[in-house]
């Protein structure tokens, strides 16, 4: 149960631009711009957000918690080094600014571009430029524990031995109500925190290209591109309460010995602090940085990625009643946002889940030489060519490849080139080897222990997506200012099933099985308006 407190951001953005194209001789011109932008850390109109969590303040609960636990301690864990320490803080107290952010001031983006004519008809262009994101009102959540404060159930404070709420009555003690900064560094005790990360900066990214055009016969244009960019200070949700991996196994099998050291139970030194606090306590989570919290998570500008791509477009322009655009792209698209362990210091470097390695997109739209005017029947009837004439075909194609899939935490004995299937082998009941070399016994899985299996495969890819899109339109002409617009479109025109990725759970019984599709079967639209 929980009660919601409104919220009402705000924040003011400003962004001054110049640019100029300076031709420096016939062939060369360049095009210089800079951009700048200042933008002020949010806030809320009634204060009602954290500021971030402090880590080192002394806990209201400490000095009774240091006595329980001096009573009970545990050989890992002294007693001169048992702390209850930290908690949340919010804005326009205690020195804190009405934002959770500090704000930069310092976000340049130089722009440059230039274009030289090697030919007439062949053109050597690139660029470079530098763009900032937003920390302001469009992607931040307002965080407001001790404005909107949740009421855990709790079945039993002894782990099960007696029972103190029903169906009937799963409150017994009330809900909690909501203190705002007045409940101080006690606030949400036992329970999972998400915190601002006050040094929080706007991420950026950095993209260049460098490509050839050229003018071909029959009206065409082919660019060919080489088109990078650089992810910098992205945000990489850090978990601040994690039982270090020091007492984590490492081995490579299920260890069932490390499983039940950490699970052991033990007297809870929280235990009457708080009426949230049961009984007992796990070592896991007595080893954990603030054990009188649940897990603790905050946003991080530590993570970074890079794209590499090849990007090939041909362009017919609108003639004789034709017009078509194709592209392909080549690309890899690498990223470290995600942590593989969650007490890890740095994110884990691997292939993006947004990876597509090719993609090929074509559109066209042809004027069916029929009616007044046109190569056939150019002098048939008005009343003839107000029905046969002037019809439009179009067409959009999209083939892409899949992404890279990957498997858990698995215990994997076997050759990783084995896991892909040629594409002659796969089908939705077996898509990759499930044979390759994965422990699929759900008694022998890993647990507690340092993971040490990458979080995603390049070589393995889900299905990919295709879709063929087609329509027909019609202009009937009803004056010189207005007419009737009759369209007919048919999305994935052949009915092509595009299926979801397949199951990546070793334990699993449909491992390796795709259960379910993506996207819509075949269908049609037809529409009908005035234009004028």
């Amino acid at each position: 149960m929980e009660v919601v407190a409104s919220s009402a951001l705000q924040n003011q953005f400003l962004g001054l631009y110049l640019q100029d194209d300076w031709k420096v001789n016939r062939r060369l011109t360049l095009n210089l711009g800079f951009r700048y932008e200042i933008e002020t850390p949010v806030n809320e109109r009634y204060d009602r957000l954290l500021a971030n969590f402090d880590a080192t303040t002394p806990n209201p609960i400490n000095a009774a918690a240091q006595a329980n636990y001096a009573r009970n301690p545990i050989a890992e864990l002294p007693v001169s080094q048992f702390r209850a320490l930290g908690g949340l803080t919010w804005v326009n107290q205690n020195g804190n600014g009405r934002s959770p952010f500090r704000g930069e001031k310092n976000n340049v983006m130089p722009r440059v571009g230039f274009a030289y004519e090697l030919t007439p008809k062949t053109v050597l262009r690139g660029g470079y430029g530098l763009f900032f994101n937003t920390l302001g009102v469009n992607t931040i959540l307002p965080l407001q524990t001790g404005f909107t404060q949740s009421t855990p159930i709790q079945a039993s404070l002894d782990s099960g031995l007696t029972y103190r709420a029903t169906t009937a009555n799963p409150f017994p003690s009330g809900l909690i109500q909501p203190l705002g900064p007045g409940g101080g560094l006690a606030t949400n005790l036992g329970q999972a925190l998400t915190t601002y990360f006050r040094p929080n900066l706007q991420g950026y990214s950095q993209r260049w290209s460098l490509g050839v055009q050229r003018v071909l016969p029959a009206m065409l244009a082919l660019d060919v591109s080489y088109v990078g960019n650089r992810g910098t200070r992205l945000d990489v949700e850090r978990e601040l309460n994690a039982t270090p991996n020091a007492y984590l196994s490492r081995s490579p099998v299920r260890d069932q010995a490390r499983i039940d050291y950490l699970s052991q139970q033990f007297p809870n030194p929280f235990r009457g602090t708080n009426p949230i606090y049961g009984a007992n306590i796990t070592r896991a989570n007595l080893l954990r940085p603030y054990p009188h919290f649940g897990n603790i998570r905050q946003e991080e500008p530590i993570g970074y990625s890079w794209y590499h791509s090849l990007q090939v477009r041909a362009e017919r322009r609108f003639a004789q009643g034709f017009t078509f655009q194709g592209a392909y792209t080549w690309s890899k698209l690498m990223e470290a946002i995600e942590f593989l362990n969650v007490a890890d210091e740095l994110p884990y470097e691997s292939i993006s889940s947004f990876d597509r390695p090719h993609r090929f997109a074509a559109s066209g739209i042809w004027e069916i030489p029929v009616g007044r005017g046109r190569r056939f029947g150019g002098s048939m009837a008005k009343a003839a060519d107000y029905v046969v004439g002037g019809w439009q075909i179009g067409a959009i194609v999209a083939l892409q490849a899949g992404g890279p899939m990957g498997f858990g935490n698995a215990i994997f004995n076997g050759d990783i080139k084995n896991i892909a299937l040629p594409a002659s082998q796969r089908d939705v009941d077996r898509w990759f080897n499930i044979d390759a070399g994965f422990n699929r016994n759900a008694n022998q899985q890993l647990a507690s222990n340092v993971r040490q299996f990458p979080l995603r495969f390049s070589a393995v890819s889900s299905p990919g997506q295709k879709s063929w899109d087609f329509s027909l339109i019609k202009n009937f002409p009803i004056s010189e200012s207005a007419r009737i617009q009759f369209r007919a479109d048919v999305y994935n025109a052949w009915n092509h099933t595009n299926f979801n990725a397949p199951n990546t759970t070793p334990t699993n019984t449909a491992f390796g099985r795709i259960t379910g599709t993506a996207g819509d079967s075949r269908n049609w639209q037809g529409s009908l308006r005035v234009i004028f």
